[in-house]
């Protein structure tokens, strides 16, 4: 679930500030006339996510729980207007997530990439640093953490291919 808020402007002129919308579903229309809207950089800082259950809003960071306090002011003080934010089950997440995978496979696969073929050449460019970490006189923690890199990108490889 991705949101933004942008200074919207119409094909007629009209100006909704700070204007909270989900990023899938595009800018809304006009709330005057109905009209398309585009993006505008009228009036300052919009809201941005930095992490899990973190968002900085307004040029400060606030927990979710802060920014349903900060959503009921917004509504207050913009009568007849209404923040609108959804939240999704875990599984619509591992859907999206997989319809995303999907999406990349058959882009890869338009654009003639050879999923198999990029694995493989990541697992033999990892395999080739540990070589060359074994020759040198590095520690063994240091040939210890290319072994591990090494079976993490086969590993994921596995999982992709």
């Amino acid at each position: 679930m991705s949101f933004v808020s942008h200074d919207l402007i119409c094909e007629n002129g009209h100006g909704m500030p700070q204007e909270v919308y989900r990023r899938s579903e595009g800018p809304p229309p006009c709330e005057v006339c109905g009209a398309p809207t585009r993006i505008g950089w009228f009036s300052g800082a919009a809201p941005g996510f930095t992490g899990f259950g973190t968002m900085v809003v307004d040029g400060k960071e606030m927990s979710t729980g802060d920014f349903e306090s900060y959503r009921r002011n917004l509504e207050a003080n913009n009568p007849g207007k209404r923040v609108k934010v959804e939240s999704y089950t875990n599984q619509q997440v591992d859907q999206r997530i997989d319809e995303r995978k999907q999406r990349l496979a058959d882009s890869r696969k338009a654009r003639g990439i050879d999923v198999q073929a990029v694995g493989e050449q990541r697992v033999e460019s990892a395999v080739k640093k540990l070589e060359a970490a074994e020759r040198g006189s590095l520690s063994p923690k240091t040939i210890s953490a290319a072994r591990n890199q090494v079976a993490k990108i086969a590993n994921s490889f596995k999982k992709t291919a």
